[in-house]
């Protein structure tokens, strides 16, 4: 079976030789008549890798005729320039999932998988920094960024840059079995049980908006998150009725209010868990919560993990 990695300039090169070292790793495991021929190619016989890292390919992308696997790399930070896509690229990506190929993503490489449309309708991920950018570029795509892998079909995505490792074992386990993933796993020291980015992830409050009235609001809330309030109280600081504050609020962060304040609250928790040895109901108080339980339900919710268990995973000391 053949595997294409393709690597853009620009791209992390851990998002290419990540995946080529524990597939290749895989085929010391497996007799020679069922391992995956590997080979990286891309646009040019020789890719400019991020931090200026030169990589010689094994050939471009008219050097490919078949592949059954197809790997995208990342496309690192994605920008304006990042996400010029070449148009003959995008249709030889196409071509191949015409073909029968299993197209995988690896990190923000979902940005050049949604470019080619064959995302629409259909579920991805991609790193949990960049969701409100890839929602606004390809809002036809289902996106699922608290996964760290997702499958829809022949398409398959990664979340952020280290889970190229999660898709990696998920490939092998899918072509060469269970028993083979746990022996890559074993000897490359990754964990199986990684199922969300949701633990990694941090809220970045939106502030690309010219609603001066909400940017006063978000900058009250920074301050006074933590603080006991109601939705009501935010509305009357802003002159504006509680159906006008929602109205404006999701339309201006693209948050409800409520979600907002959470997020926020949730976030001095986090802080807390990792820089103190405070009991988790105190936790719960500084944070805004007197109900502990609600308080716990809420952040296991948004982090996927329970305040002890996040303390025990991430603490600094």
């Amino acid at each position: 079976m053949n595997c294409t990695l393709l690597a853009l300039d620009g791209c992390p090169l851990s998002s290419i030789s990540g995946p080529m070292e524990i597939l290749s790793l895989a085929n010391h495991f497996v007799p020679q008549t069922k391992q995956l021929n590997i080979q990286i190619i891309s646009e040019a016989e020789q890719v400019n890798c991020l931090g200026d890292v030169q990589l010689s390919t094994h050939g471009t992308l008219k050097d490919v005729k078949q592949t059954d696997l197809l790997i995208l790399g990342a496309i690192g930070k994605p920008s304006p320039q990042s996400m010029a896509f070449k148009p003959d690229t995008l249709r030889w990506i196409r071509d191949h999932y015409a073909q029968g190929a299993q197209i995988v993503s690896i990190c923000t490489g979902a940005f050049l998988l949604a470019a080619t449309g064959l995302l629409e309708g259909k579920k991805a991920t991609t790193h949990w920094a960049y969701e409100r950018l890839f929602r606004e570029h390809f809002p036809l795509v289902e996106l699922q960024s608290e996964h760290i892998i997702t499958q829809d079909g022949q398409l398959c995505c990664s979340g952020g840059a280290s889970a190229y490792q999660d898709m990696a074992l998920f490939l092998v386990r899918q072509y060469f079995g269970d028993q083979i993933a746990h022996q890559c796993a074993k000897t490359v020291l990754i964990d199986l049980d990684r199922h969300t980015q949701r633990q990694y992830a941090s809220f970045s409050p939106c502030r690309q908006h010219q609603d001066s009235v909400i940017h006063a609001l978000q900058d009250w809330l920074r301050i006074h998150a933590t603080e006991n309030f109601s939705i009501t109280s935010l509305a009357e600081k802003a002159n504006l009725s509680e159906r006008q504050l929602k109205r404006r609020f999701k339309q201006a962060t693209d948050e409800a209010p409520l979600a907002y304040i959470q997020a926020l609250r949730i976030e001095a928790a986090k802080h807390a868990l990792e820089t103190s040895h405070v009991q988790i109901e105190q936790v719960s108080r500084l944070s805004g919560y007197e109900d502990v339980r609600f308080f716990r339900q809420l952040f296991k919710r948004i982090t996927g993990l329970s305040p002890s268990d996040y303390r025990h995973k991430f603490a600094l000391n």
